[in-house]
């Protein structure tokens, strides 16, 4: 792990470009991130909070599993990635823009309404169903994950999954001086675990330490490419 090489800051994130980048579907199927213990574990956290539409198995696009799995044996031994969530069904989707939404509401009763849209799509996407402007976990190329040490512990990121305060923000520790050795090793700590993402081959949502994508617009706006290969899907379920 180079803990020398910074993240990037990144400003602009333009999701009118986003969406109006084309979706070549590759008709991938989504397949279980469960399959590969010794490296990768699951905690389904929305399905474990009780949010509607949460599943309490893991799902990803097969191709992004690959890369998924070239990451997580980048790891030493004894470490292993930690998925929270993938694959997010509109429902569940909903639920959680709704709540954050009311929570952003609450919070600032003064806000116009586009006002509260604005702040909300920093954290929680769209729950949109729209073909050419999918959710993004809806696509089966979003992950939000972690990094486990030997003993099982979440390695230090000085800032919980699902955080929406800017510790959140990828680059913070790049953009604000660490005050103390624990936000020194949370700053070390995403950049390994941004520094291995991007060598598989995913990008990184710049609001959010843990998200991380591929296949889709997101990952295609981030890595500069023409056109995305994940759009919308769901679990194949022979009942």
């Amino acid at each position: 792990m180079d803990i020398k090489q910074a993240i990037p800051v990144q400003t602009i994130w333009n999701r009118q470009t986003i969406f109006s980048l084309p979706i070549n579907e590759q008709a991938e199927s989504l397949v279980s991130v469960s399959y590969l213990p010794e490296k990768i574990i699951v905690s389904p956290q929305y399905f474990i909070q009780g949010i509607a539409g949460a599943l309490p198995e893991i799902f990803l696009r097969s191709g992004a599993f690959k890369h998924l799995v070239k990451a997580a044996h980048s790891l030493p031994t004894g470490y292993k990635l930690v998925v929270f969530d993938a694959w997010r069904s509109i429902a569940t989707q909903q639920a959680l823009f709704d709540s954050y939404q009311q929570q952003l509401a609450k919070a600032n009763p003064t806000w116009s309404a586009s006002q509260l849209e604005v702040a909300t799509l920093r954290i929680v996407a769209l729950p949109s169903t729209l073909a050419t402007k999918p959710s993004p976990h809806n696509t089966g190329g979003s992950i939000d994950l972690s990094i486990v040490d030997p003993q099982g512990r979440l390695l230090e990121m000085a800032s919980p999954f699902d955080d929406t305060s800017n510790y959140a923000k990828t680059s913070y520790f790049e953009e604000n001086q660490p005050t103390s050795p624990s936000e020194v090793t949370a700053r070390n700590n995403r950049r390994w675990l941004y520094q291995i993402m991007l060598a598989a081959g995913f990008t990184n949502y710049p609001e959010e330490w843990w998200h991380y994508d591929f296949g889709n617009q997101n990952w295609a706006y981030q890595s500069q490419q023409n056109q995305a290969i994940y759009g919308a899907t769901q679990p194949n379920f022979p009942w």
